[in-house]
C-alpha cells in the first residue's frame, strides 16, 4: 500500500519537522505502508504534478494553509490538489486537530478548505472525541465517515516517580507560547487575584511582545525562562512539580501534543475542559483534571487527592503506543482502499 502525507517538511534548520508527523510516517512505514512523497522545503508545492499513485493521501491541518508564505496561492494549489485527488478517483483522509485554525485571519479560505475536506474526505480522523460532534454540527452526513482514535504517544516513564507531596513547583506550563495558548491570561489572572501557587513558564513566546508581557509579570511565584526545553530536562522539571498546566483558550482546541507529551512522562495534568483532555479526565488510569474557568485551577492544584499510579500510566501508554495507532490506522486504510 502506498500514501502520500502532507505535510512532509524538510528539515533544514529553519523548518523543523513537526514530531507529530515524523512519528506518524515512522508508525506507517513499520506496517509495510509506503509513503511516496520525500520531505520538501514546500511540501504543499511539492505535491503539484506529481503523479496521483498512491492508494490514499492523508492531510494534516491543510485547512492552515491560507496563513503560510503566499497563503492565497497556496489555497488555489490545495484546492486544486484536492480535485485533482477526487477526480483520478483516490481516497483522502483528513486528521482534524483542532475545531478551528488558530490563528483568525484568512476565515473566508479556511473555511473554504474545511467545506472542501469535510466534503471530499473519504475518511476523517479526530483523537479526541468531541471532533465527531465538531464535524456532526458542520455536516450532518459527514459522522459516518469521522473515526475517532486516541492521539498516540510514547512512553518516556521515569525508572522512579517523585512524590507529589515533596514537589516544589504547583505548576508547570511548558511548549511553544502562542496567542491562542492563554499562557498570558492565566498569568495575568494569577497575579490579580493573588494565587498563592509556585508557577514556572518555560517556553519559546511566539514574538518579543508577549516574552515583555509575560516577564512584566513574573514575582517571586511566577517565573518565566523564555527558551525551549529538551525532553530530558523536561522530565526532570516534571518530577518536581505538582500539575502541569494547560491553560489553552477553549475556542479552537481538540487535542494536545502537549497533553500527550506531558503524559508520556507520568505528568498529572490541568486543562480546560474540552477535546481530549475532557476524554482524559475521565480515564481512570490518569490524573487528569479540567476546569472551565482559571478559577477552578488554584482549588485543583491544592487539593486534588488523585493521584498518578506509574503502573497505571504504563498501561495507558502501551496501549496508545504509536505501534498501536500504526496497526489501528493500517486496518483502517485496508477497509477504506477496498471499498
Amino acid at each position: 500500500m502506498k500514501v502520500t502525507i502532507y505535510p512532509r517538511n524538510l528539515d533544514n534548520g529553519s523548518t523543523q519537522v513537526n514530531p507529530y508527523i515524523r512519528d506518524f510516517v515512522s508508525a506507517l512505514e513499520q506496517e509495510g505502508i509506503v509513503v511516496a512523497n520525500p520531505p520538501h522545503k514546500n511540501p504543499l508545492f511539492s505535491l503539484i504534478g506529481r503523479q496521483t499513485d498512491s492508494d490514499a493521501y492523508i492531510f494534516h491541518w491543510l485547512e492552515n494553509v491560507p496563513d503560510y508564505k503566499y497563503g492565497m496561492l497556496q489555497t488555489l494549489a490545495a484546492l486544486w490538489l484536492l480535485i485533482t485527488i477526487k477526480f483520478n478517483r483516490k481516497r483522502i483522509i483528513w486528521f482534524l486537530h483542532n475545531k478551528q485554525p488558530h490563528v483568525a485571519r484568512h476565515q473566508w479560505a479556511k473555511k473554504l478548505l474545511t467545506h472542501l475536506l469535510i466534503s471530499k474526505s473519504d475518511l476523517i480522523v479526530t483523537h479526541a472525541t468531541e471532533g465527531v460532534a465538531v464535524i456532526r454540527n458542520r455536516c450532518r452526513d459527514a459522522e459516518s465517515k469521522t473515526l475517532f482514535l486516541h492521539h498516540p504517544t510514547k512512553n518516556r516513564m521515569p525508572a522512579q516517580a517523585a512524590n507529589a507531596q515533596t514537589t516544589d513547583t504547583n505548576l508547570l506550563i511548558w511548549g511553544n507560547i502562542s496567542r491562542y495558548k492563554g499562557v498570558a491570561e492565566f498569568i495575568r489572572f494569577a497575579n490579580e487575584h493573588s494565587l498563592k501557587l509556585k508557577i514556572k513558564v518555560i517556553g519559546k513566546c511566539s514574538s518579543a511582545d508577549l516574552f515583555e508581557e509575560l516577564k512584566q509579570q513574573a514575582n517571586p511565584y511566577i517565573s518565566i525562562e523564555n527558551r525551549s526545553i529538551r525532553f530530558d530536562e523536561l522530565s526532570k522539571e516534571i518530577q518536581k512539580t505538582r500539575y502541569v498546566l494547560v491553560p489553552y483558550a477553549a475556542e479552537s482546541v481538540l487535542s494536545s501534543g502537549i497533553l500527550m507529551d506531558s503524559l508520556s512522562f507520568g505528568a498529572r495534568v490541568i486543562g480546560p475542559n474540552i477535546g481530549s483532555f475532557k476524554d482524559y479526565a475521565n480515564e481512570p488510569l490518569l490524573c487528569v483534571h479540567t476546569f472551565d474557568s482559571f478559577s477552578e485551577i488554584a482549588p485543583i492544584a491544592n487539593h486534588a487527592t488523585r493521584h498518578a499510579n506509574p503502573d497505571d500510566y504504563r498501561l495507558f501508554l502501551e496501549k496508545h503506543s504509536w505501534k498501536e495507532f500504526g496497526k489501528a490506522f493500517h486496518y483502517q486504510l485496508q477497509k477504506l482502499t477496498q471499498q
